[in-house]
């Protein structure tokens, strides 16, 4: 609730107090990602599920890895779809992603890539599932100093399982 995306310790032990939506279903996240056409991911996050044994779990999706590490794209493991590891700006890596007809880009974590964003005015859209703890410490949604204010506009809230909630923001007109 308190608009951090992990802990101090980069736990997501959180996540377990949501437990699935009265539908029953993901909350719409299978929903969402058939609208997305890249992702861009920063080495926290892919860092945290390959510990996790996960991989990274889109290889449908063309990814851009932001990571000075290059072993950590041989430890996500290989797919269908390009996993490119870039570093430094985001700037270029959003050029890249334009220039290969991408239109819907997910920032899939962490809290800098996505504050790095929504600095360079590149956020259109925010989906957050909000879980029912404040964690009180550790990476926050928008994890960057001296953000530039950005308005937004709700356009959906709706009720999920174990009393978490789903919002979703459009940026508001420039």
């Amino acid at each position: 609730m308190d608009g951090r995306i992990a802990d101090a310790n980069d736990s997501l032990d959180f996540l377990d107090t949501m437990g699935p939506s009265d539908a029953g279903d993901d909350g719409g996240f299978a929903a969402l990602l058939k609208t997305i056409d890249a992702v861009i991911v920063g080495a926290g996050t892919l860092r945290w599920l390959v510990r996790g044994g996960h991989g990274w779990p889109h290889h449908d999706l063309p990814t851009w890895l932001v990571s000075h590490e290059p072993a950590l794209l041989a430890a996500a493991g290989e797919g269908p779809a390009p996993l490119r590891r870039v570093e430094g700006s985001l700037e270029p890596v959003f050029a890249e992603i334009e220039a290969a007809g991408h239109q819907r880009v997910w920032l899939a974590g962490g809290g800098s890539i996505a504050g790095q964003a929504l600095a360079l005015d590149r956020v259109d859209e925010v989906v957050v599932t909000i879980a029912p703890v404040a964690v009180g410490a550790g990476p926050a949604l928008f994890d960057v100093e001296g953000l530039p204010s950005r308005r937004f506009h709700l356009a959906e809230c709706s009720a999920l399982g174990g009393d978490a909630a789903r919002l979703r923001w459009v940026r508001a007109p420039r």
